[in-house]
This record gives structure tokens, sequence and C-alpha cells, in this order.
């Protein structure tokens, strides 16, 4: 035992000493030039990466100004007042994260689709009752943060958006949702809490690469079959709706890992029995 614990002394040693002659030199990740005011982030337009606006009195995006810093791609304007999104913001084309929640902004201008480098876009906590056709244009998005807005409905053009892998819809106002979802088939998460649904359309089983649902405070009578179709779910959440049982099939989504039901009408018999059939699996009642 000594003789493996000096060995593995000894090669520690060794590392250590390698890193300090620089054979391995170690560098901390390299963080965006970042500036929390226009008028700091013009004096160095050339190089600006990351403009933070968040919680300032900020009335309007100056598009116009940020337009002349090529190499920025990060934008935050998060907890101001904007109120409405100046369409001269689709100039930022090199732009790979949005982020306007909390602003008070009513719509989305259809320019945002220019918008062709954007990966991270948040819209959350606003009034939006629509988004632009423009939506489905940004080819390279993978997270959408709808949260807490005023929406009905869903534009089919976002039908587009095969490249998005994480989508937050709660605490909207959608009584249901397209059948265009099932060809968002990246999404590994989906998030449809405090809505009014009382289904999922059947071609959301095409979701395969799904991995967390969360479908709590919602109107469901019964789980949706499509359901059943998603193998690599390992996260579903289902608090707050009317079920009364689930389905013996619910057995066959092999990789659930956590099941919540709180807040339902099960009896305690349909609780014992889905224990049963799903024993590798966390259940919350």
């Amino acid at each position: 035992m000594m003789i493996y614990r000096s060995r593995f002394l000894l090669c520690a040693l060794l590392l250590v000493l390698t890193v300090s002659a620089g054979c391995f030199p170690m560098k901390s990740p390299e963080r965006l030039k970042k500036c929390t005011s226009i008028e700091d982030a013009l004096k160095i337009a050339g190089e600006v990466q990351f403009v933070c606006l968040d919680n300032s009195s900020l009335a309007r995006i100056p598009a116009a100004e940020l337009a002349t810093m090529p190499k920025l791609v990060k934008l935050s304007a998060r907890k101001t007042r904007i109120e409405a999104i100046d369409p001269g913001i689709g100039d930022l084309k090199g732009l790979s994260c949005l982020d306007l929640s909390q602003t008070g902004i009513r719509e989305v201008p259809e320019s945002i689709g220019k918008m062709s480098k954007l990966r991270q876009l948040y819209l959350s906590d606003n009034g939006l009752q629509g988004l632009p056709a423009g939506i489905g244009d940004l080819a390279s998005l993978q997270y959408l943060n709808l949260d807490r807005n005023k929406l009905v409905r869903l534009p089919p053009e976002a039908g587009k958006l095969v490249n998005l892998r994480w989508l937050r819809l709660n605490g909207n106002q959608l009584t249901e949702l397209p059948a265009w979802i099932g060809n968002l088939v990246n999404l590994e998460r989906l998030y449809l809490g405090w809505n009014r649904l009382r289904d999922l359309p059947v071609e959301a089983g095409k979701l395969v690469k799904l991995t967390d649902l969360d479908l709590r405070n919602n109107e469901l009578t019964a789980l949706p079959l499509c359901v059943l179709q998603l193998q690599n779910l390992s996260r579903l959440d289902l608090d707050a709706n009317k079920l009364t049982k689930l389905p013996d099939d619910i057995r066959k989504l092999t990789k659930l890992k956590v099941l919540s039901l709180t807040g339902n009408m099960l009896p305690e018999a349909e609780k014992d029995r889905i224990e049963r059939i799903l024993p590798d699996c966390q259940i919350i009642f």
C-alpha cells in the first residue's frame, strides 16, 4: 500500500512541476469583453462583445449604435422598461444571445428573423400575445424562453426551429399545442406548466430526444398517449392536473427517473399500483 501511495504522490508532483514549467499552460476561461452602458461600449465599439444594460433606465434599444459594434455577440436589457423593440435590432446579425426579459414588451418585430446566428433568446415575463412569422427564420436557435407571457397560440413558422433544444412556455394561456411541435426533433426539454392544456397532439410523440417534460398546472384528465412514445424521458412533471389514474403502458418509459404527481386525484390504490409498475422511478405524490 505504501508503495502505491508513494507512486501516486510522485506522479502528482511531476504533474505540478510540468505545469509550472509551462508544458501545459493553464489558462482561465476566456471572458467576453463587457460594457454596462452604451456610452462605454461606443468608446471601444470595435472590441466590445457583451453589452449588459440590465436594471437600467433604458427606454429603447439603441439598435443603430449597437450595429457599429462588429464583435458584439451578447446583449442583455433585462428588467428595463423599453416596452417596444426597435425593428433595427434585426441588423445585429452577429448576436448569439439576446435577453429582453422583464421589459414590458408586447410584440416582437418581424426583423428578428434576420438574426441568423442567434442561439439563445430570452423573452420571459413580458406581455407578448403572439410571435412574428420571422421567428421561424432563427435557424441557429437552441434555447427559447417565453415563460409568463400572454400567448394563446404559436405561429406555424416556429415549426421550422429544428435546432431548438430547450423550449419554455410556462405561464401562458395555451389551450393546445400545434401539430408542428413534432417537427422540433432535437428538443430535449419542454416546459408547459401553468397553461390550459387538456391534451397533447399525437405528433408530440416524435420528440424522441426529449428528456424533460413539464405539464404541471394544466387541465389534463388523462396522460396524453403521445408521452408513452418518449423513450428518452427521464423527468415528467404532472403536478396539479386532474388525473385519477395512469395507463399500464407508462412502464415502457424505462429511462424515467422522476415522476411528480402531487395535487392530482389519485386514489391510494392507484398510487400503490404506480409504484409497483415503476419500481426504479422516484415518484412524488
